[in-house]
């Protein structure tokens, strides 16, 4: 396994901020130069055991959603502590509050892996919000991802399985067998566990193998719990909550044959989860071929050479499935670190957004202030993530979204404008507020005594791809065609922007 060998000696702010923006949503410059002053390995190990501490970002959570408009005056927040939760069938303000809610978790988590791998899970076992119908169910897996997001992945398979929105999603809980009849299985989640989520299309297995699959998962379903009144219609109560159980009255009995294994899926030791953990153990190698290419295609590189997929499938079979060991060796690996492994994925248009309103805007610790836009604020935005690409929690097939160049088309590029002018030039409001706060002069440490300097500040923090020369100079040109001073001024303040805006709409401000 050459290929992901450890890099090997010290590290530098870029090699950090490389990191960052894969592993989470990237560091400030001042924040890359203090971590590339600590051991590689180490650092990167504390990063993934997210070892960074939660009480702040905890404490700040259930205030989250309070805003106060100087203008408009205070804005009610929804029931605390969990609105989305508890109006989880209300489309309408639930699942925009929980794409708000999980935008905030992403701009603030000071463990930011576990939101990227929320992230990526989400991708990987795309569940949609339209047909679960249950906000609180939506929430739930998510929060599944960021507890399991580094646990093996066969546990985080099965748990995914018996997932209510997930059950919902693919027609488990519509997958009935009597016993001794010849009911026929409904297969819409065996089918995709296999070819979507494990193993991909006809990789080792057969028609047969899904029929019986279907069986062995027949009569699983959940149980309701923590029933609440709908707002709208207090006589009828909605689950905020859910326990996986297996409906015996409908769950088949008898043998099957499944990858080439007879198993008895009417013993209570094997309702079928048995079959599943053998997705892993009779099709390992397949499946750390799945891994393999779904992580270096999310992390590293879409086009990754058929050495490195070999590689990196060897690694996850040689660490059982291990998330977090492979993910520690991955990204310690000096493939990772390579050059050529640099600025050549797309950015997710939710990731890109969100990692940008890290750079920008203020800290957690001024973000709860009432006065400023919190996560509510964040349900201004996300209407413009559909409209970019990625309709976060809701996507339209179990596919997920088409990822890296399948992000930019003319259509969806005019809505990254967008949300370019909202985090550079404020043009995006929440009521009187903009939407991302930031003042120019949080942007700079020091006042910067050319042009260029601005630039290069800018570009510390934005981190674009490598903007040539003469488009630099162009941009510096048009700005400050009659010399250059540094002030508090609304012109300078403005240019300053301005210039933030062409970076960020630029081709090379897309690529991470």
């Amino acid at each position: 396994m050459a290929t992901f060998d450890a890099q090997q000696g010290s590290w530098a702010a870029p090699d950090v901020m490389h990191f960052a923006r894969r592993a989470g949503f990237g560091v400030t410059p001042e924040a890359a130069a203090t971590l590339a002053a600590q051991p590689i390995g180490a650092t990167i190990d504390a990063w993934i055991d997210q070892n960074a501490d939660m009480a702040a970002f905890n404490a700040a959570l259930p205030k989250a959603d309070v805003i106060n408009d100087p203008v408009r005056g205070a804005i009610p927040a929804d029931p605390a502590p969990h609105p989305f939760r508890l109006e989880g069938w209300r489309r309408q303000s639930g699942i925009p509050n929980a794409q708000s809610h999980f935008a905030w978790r992403m701009q603030f988590n000071p463990n930011p892996l576990q939101e990227k791998l929320a992230l990526f899970f989400h991708q990987l076992f795309a569940t949609g919000a339209e047909k679960v119908d249950n906000t609180a169910f939506t929430v739930k897996q998510i929060d599944l991802f960021r507890a399991m997001g580094t646990a093996k992945f066969g546990d985080l398979l099965l748990a995914v399985s018996k997932d209510p929105a997930m059950m919902i999603w693919l027609d488990t809980v519509l997958n009935r067998v009597r016993p001794g009849s010849i009911d026929i299985p409904n297969e819409n989640y065996a089918r995709e566990i296999l070819e979507l989520y494990s193993l991909g299309v006809d990789n080792g297995y057969n028609q047969q193998d899904i029929t019986n699959l279907a069986k062995a998962l027949s009569g699983w379903t959940y149980t309701p719990l923590d029933l609440q009144p709908d707002p709208n219609n207090p006589q009828l109560l909605r689950p905020n909550d859910a326990a996986f159980r297996v409906n015996t009255n409908v769950h088949a009995t008898g043998s099957v044959a499944f990858l080439g294994t007879t198993f008895d899926i009417g013993a209570p030791s094997n309702f079928g989860d048995a079959c599943v953990a053998a997705i892993l153990t009779q099709r390992g190698t397949n499946c750390a071929a799945f891994l393999a290419k779904r992580l270096l295609t999310f992390f590293v590189n879409p086009n990754a050479s058929s050495a490195a997929l070999s590689d990196l499938q060897s690694l996850i079979l040689a660490q059982d499935f291990d998330l977090k060991a492979i993910l520690k060796l991955l990204f310690k690996s000096a493939y990772f670190f390579d050059a050529g492994n640099r600025y050549n994925l797309y950015e997710g248009p939710v990731a890109w957004t969100v990692r940008m309103s890290r750079m920008l805007c203020p800290g957690l610790a001024a973000a709860v202030v009432p006065t400023l836009p919190s996560f509510p604020a964040w349900r201004a935005v996300v209407p413009f993530f559909e409209n970019a690409g990625q309709a976060v929690l809701d996507p339209a097939g179990p596919n997920g979204w088409a990822e890296h160049a399948g992000w930019i088309n003319s259509n969806t590029a005019r809505y990254r404008g967008k949300l370019a002018a909202s985090l550079a030039l404020g043009e995006i409001l929440f009521g009187s507020q903009m939407i991302f706060p930031s003042t120019v002069a949080s942007w700079f440490p020091a006042a910067p005594a050319s042009p260029q300097a601005v630039y290069d500040r800018l570009a510390a923090l934005l981190q674009p791809a490598p903007v040539p020369a003469p488009v630099q100079a162009n941009w510096l040109n048009g700005l400050w065609t009659s010399g250059f001073t540094w002030d508090s001024s609304a012109a300078t303040q403005a240019k300053v922007r301005e210039l933030a805006f062409l970076i960020l709409c630029s081709p090379h401000a897309q690529l991470h």
